[in-house]
């Protein structure tokens, strides 16, 4: 039997990559996988850590409690939709951009089904103003492009956010399976740029 690298014969430490290699990045990280494979209401702090290899008190050295961890969560996922905003309306003005954006953000929500729900999870008046004001701060890249319509401040907030119902709804339509036996994205490309039309005719 050979010493272990304490000189007792078959004692076992921890490897130290396996000892330090949970962060709070990591943790995270694995929860938006574990989001979008099991769903928000079986993200917990044990389930987690079984998917991390670990015992749930060992997150609690990155992560206060399951409220902070969702809360990172959160805030990561707003972040992330800002980002593909951008990218998706680069470039772009009037229908073109708002059906590019809007094109992405359904694609999101369908390849990403746990992050949405974290997403949609916390009203943008809620009790945690930092979140609330980067979920509002979501709409940024929408009432940039509904400038090129004339909208702007709180007309082009509200403007956002109805267009923003609308996509929600869709996309909930989807999930759910009601657009099975239609052509949804007709239907989609259709309500999209109906409701560009009517950016037009609200400035």
């Amino acid at each position: 039997m050979s010493a272990g690298p304490g000189g007792a014969p078959g004692a076992r430490t921890k490897s130290p990559a396996r000892a330090g290699r949970l962060s709070r990045d990591t943790i995270v990280n694995a929860a938006l996988t574990f989001l979008d494979r099991e769903g928000w209401d079986a993200l917990t702090i044990n389930a987690l850590a079984t998917q991390l290899g670990t015992k749930g008190p060992s997150l609690y050295n990155h992560v206060q409690s399951l409220d902070d961890l969702r809360r990172s969560v959160r805030m990561r996922v707003v972040d992330d939709i800002i980002g593909m905003l951008n990218a998706a309306g680069q470039g772009r003005t009037r229908d073109d951009a708002v059906l590019a954006m809007a094109s992405a953000y359904r694609s999101y929500a369908h390849h990403h089904p746990g992050r949405y729900s974290a997403f949609t999870r916390m009203p943008l008046g809620g009790d945690d103003p930092e979140f609330s004001a980067a979920a509002r701060a979501a709409a940024g890249p929408v009432i940039a492009v509904l400038g090129s319509y004339g909208l702007e401040g709180e007309e082009a907030f509200y403007a956002a956010l109805e267009f923003w119902s609308a996509l929600h709804g869709f996309v909930l339509l989807e999930m759910t399976g009601v657009m099975d036996d239609v052509d949804s994205d007709k239907v989609f490309t259709d309500m999209v740029l109906r409701l560009a039309a009517g950016m037009e005719k609200r400035s």
